[in-house]
């Protein structure tokens, strides 16, 4: 009796372990993040006119900041939060901070805590160059302090409702108090702010619904309101329209494009890190299906010479 002819190579390899696979995976996980490559990244342009109508405005001038989101959401918006609140405070720019979401309170007042009430680049921060004013003088941001720096206006329900309700008597939305009980009335940088444009600028941070979309419909164009806009990348598709008519000034999708503006604002974070990860991980999956295919069509072309 004959010896079975032993298995092409081809064969061997279609019986590959594909934790092999897996474990490729990991490491292309946890090796940029134990030893960043710092790939070059380039922002896009919604990532770009974003950052710049940002750095348009003047010291003293009052945003508002929409922070909607849940903890789950986090990972994708954090980063820009905190790129964005570094570019606003190291121009001494005041803000209002409110939200539509019933859970984002407690993470946005952590977010305070760690990033408005105390400094997230001050001087001698490694890896951060500050940069120059018009008198050729670094920017640092510093601490804000409360309802002399920054408002916390705290959550309203009704969703889009609320939005549309902010657009014509944001005073009224809130019962003309701040989220610690403070009369709006007696917050110097509340004088003069009874609607959405009466802001210099709009920042919104959205995870769904409600969020930018609803700002937009709602109040965008009944008011002629600035905003940019910051959104994960699932929804980057839904709202880029709105940056092609205009409507949004700037918009940032997702962890890549957050990597893009800290890059921008000149202090990688988690972003950064994340980037390199998702190059690594993108790579090890294009390796794979383009050998899993060579393996396929190599072990067809000889089955069909047999």
């Amino acid at each position: 009796m004959a010896a079975p002819e032993p298995k092409h190579w081809t064969e061997k390899l279609q019986s590959f372990d594909r934790r092999w696979i897996f474990l490729a995976m990991g490491f292309a996980i946890v090796l940029p993040l134990l030893f960043p490559i710092n790939l070059p990244i380039k922002p896009s342009p919604m990532v770009q006119a974003g950052f710049y109508t940002v750095e348009a405005l003047q010291p003293g001038d009052v945003v508002f900041v929409s922070v909607d989101l849940e903890p789950a959401s986090t990972p994708e918006l954090e980063p820009y939060f905190r790129s964005v609140m570094l570019q606003l405070k190291r121009k001494n720019v005041k803000l209002v901070i409110a939200t539509t979401w019933y859970a984002a309170p407690p993470l946005v007042e952590r977010w305070i805590r760690e990033m408005i009430e105390n400094p997230i680049a001050p001087e001698g921060t490694p890896g951060y160059t500050a940069p120059l004013d018009a008198d050729g003088k670094p920017m640092y941001d510093r601490a804000y302090k409360k309802n002399e720096d920054y408002v916390w206006l705290g959550f309203r329900e009704g969703k889009a409702a609320v939005i549309s309700g902010l657009g014509s008597d944001l005073r009224g939305t809130f019962d003309n108090r701040a989220a610690d009980g403070t009369p709006l009335d007696a917050i110097p940088i509340m004088n003069g702010k009874k609607q959405l444009k009466d802001f210099k600028l709009l920042v919104l941070i959205s995870a769904g619904f409600p969020g930018i979309k609803e700002y937009v419909q709602q109040v965008q164009s009944r008011y002629n309101l600035r905003m940019v806009g910051a959104t994960t990348a699932v929804s980057t598709t839904d709202l880029a329209p709105y940056y092609q008519a205009g409507q949004l000034l700037g918009l940032s999708g997702g962890l890549a494009a957050a990597a893009e503006y800290e890059t921008m604002v000149g202090k990688p974070g988690l972003a950064t890190q994340a980037a390199d990860v998702l190059n690594v991980s993108h790579l090890v999956v294009i390796l794979a299906i383009v050998f899993g295919n060579f393996i396929f069509f190599v072990g067809r072309r000889r089955k069909a010479r047999r």
